[in-house]
């Protein structure tokens, strides 16, 4: 059963997170399947943008982490966005990656480093 309130409080941390980009592929996420779509809503956004515990900066540096060492380079250019909009400086997404090159290895540092390099360019830093 749809929750309403979560799916509420979903789509205000995705705008928040990630602005209009955010609410694009939302939309793109919802023609192809329009209930993987209210799930990221309702779960991700909804639920766990809103634990408490850790700042939203965190938890995106937690993301951009795993996503690096997973090697999901489309994902981590989206939330190196998501990061910078939240107050992340960029020598802090820098610093993300040089660590997870420590512990994840370089390969997957390189395809971040490319991602990263694609959001600096397109914001001007």
């Amino acid at each position: 059963m749809p929750d309403e309130t979560r799916y509420q409080k979903g789509l205000a941390n995705r705008a928040k997170a990630f602005g209009e980009e955010g609410e694009e592929r939302r939309k793109a996420f919802e023609q192809a399947s329009p209930d993987f779509a209210r799930f990221v809503t309702e779960e991700i956004y909804g639920g766990l943008y809103e634990r408490q515990g850790i700042d939203p900066k965190m938890r995106e540096a937690v993301i951009l982490a795993i996503l690096c060492a997973r090697g999901m380079t489309r994902e981590f250019e989206h939330h190196a966005h998501a990061a910078l909009n939240l107050g992340m400086a960029k020598r802090e997404l820098q610093e993300i990656i040089m660590v997870c090159a420590y512990y994840a290895g370089a390969p997957h540092a390189v395809g971040a480093n490319r991602a990263s390099l694609s959001v600096f360019q397109e914001r001007g830093i």
